[in-house]
C-alpha cells in the first residue's frame, strides 16, 4: 500500500504555513511603516513648535540664538547626561493626601483631588 499522498499533503500543508507566514510578516512590516510614519510627522511637528519659539523669541528679544544653545546644553546636562537629549524621570508623581501615583504632568491627584506640586511640564 502507498502513502504517497501523505507527502504531498504535507507540502501542501507546509506551502500554507509559508504563505500565512508570509501575510503575517508582511502585515507586521505594514504595520511598522506606519507606525514610523506617524513618529516622523510628530517629530515634524514638535520642529515646527521649537523653530516657531525660537523665532518668536528672537523677534521679541527675548534671547538669541547662542543663548539658547547655551540653555538647551544647561538642560541637556541637567539629567546627568550630554547626548543631545533630554529624558525626565519617568517615575509617577505621589500624591501628597493619598499617596496614589498619578501621571508625571499632572496638576491635580486623579484620585482625590488635591494639588501636586512640583509637577512635570512635560
Amino acid at each position: 500500500m502507498s502513502y504517497a499522498f501523505l507527502s504531498g499533503y504535507r507540502v501542501q500543508a507546509a506551502a500554507r504555513q509559508a504563505v500565512e507566514a508570509g501575510a503575517e510578516a508582511e502585515a507586521a512590516s505594514n504595520r511598522a511603516e506606519r507606525a514610523v510614519q506617524r513618529l516622523e510627522d510628530v517629530l515634524a511637528r514638535h520642529a515646527l513648535v521649537l523653530k516657531t519659539l525660537l523665532n518668536f523669541c528672537e523677534k521679541r528679544g527675548l534671547f538669541n540664538e547662542p543663548e539658547f544653545l547655551r540653555m538647551m546644553e544647561e538642560v541637556d546636562l541637567s539629567d546627568g547626561i550630554r547626548d543631545g537629549r533630554y529624558k525626565p524621570g519617568a517615575e509617577p508623581k505621589r500624591c501628597v493626601a493619598c499617596g496614589r501615583a498619578n501621571q508625571r504632568t499632572a496638576i491635580r491627584c486623579m484620585y482625590c483631588g488635591e494639588d501636586i506640586p512640583d509637577r512635570a511640564i512635560i
